[in-house]
């Protein structure tokens, strides 16, 4: 009984470790990345994707720019289903999607709305992952996703959306680096 929930309390610990730096997915699996920010001052929103390999390798970017006042819930919502529309329009079969919103990720694996501002975006999504021979979302605290976050930001203050597939610029690199810093070194 008492080995039972030592195995337990282990596992949780491991899981909680993994939520918390981003973790390379198994390999042939595209992990994107997703996150979204809200100026209010100067009434934008911004989405910033990421798409690493299981080597951890930058596969695409993208920042996106709103001229809108959206709810956090709303955006990051957006943020994935924009993640899936750029999976699927470059032919990506197996994906994982990871967001630093725990409520986002829940409802959509759930398939169970709590928030009726975001249920039609939560369909999307629905109908959108039909379409990947393996797709997966998992929630990862901010501290795994600082690359996202961090072109989420910047993409607050774009006049245009941003994208990059085969060259990427040194600060998104080291950003990239920067998630990737707690795990063990990558072979490219």
């Amino acid at each position: 009984m008492a080995n039972e929930a030592e195995e337990r309390m282990a596992k949780i610990s491991i899981q909680q470790e993994q939520q918390r730096r981003w973790e390379p997915p198994k390999a042939g699996v595209i992990k994107i990345n997703t996150d979204a920010a809200i100026s209010n001052q100067s009434v934008r929103t911004g989405k910033g994707i990421i798409a690493r390999n299981w080597t951890g390798k930058l596969m695409r970017a993208k920042g996106i720019m709103e001229c809108k006042m959206g709810t956090a819930m709303e955006e990051e919502a957006l943020a994935v289903r924009a993640a899936l529309v750029m999976a699927k329009a470059v032919g990506w079969t197996k994906i994982e999607v990871q967001s630093d919103c725990k409520s986002v990720v829940d409802q959509i694996n759930a398939s169970s709305v709590h928030d009726i501002s975001i249920a039609t975006v939560l369909e999307d999504i629905e109908e959108l992952k039909k379409e990947f021979q393996e797709c997966n979302f998992s929630f990862v605290y901010r501290t795994g996703n600082t690359c996202s976050h961090t072109l989420a930001q910047n993409a607050i203050k774009l006049v245009h959306d941003i994208e990059w597939n085969n060259e990427f610029p040194v600060w998104l690199m080291d950003m990239a680096w920067k998630d990737m810093r707690a795990i063990a070194p990558f072979c490219n």
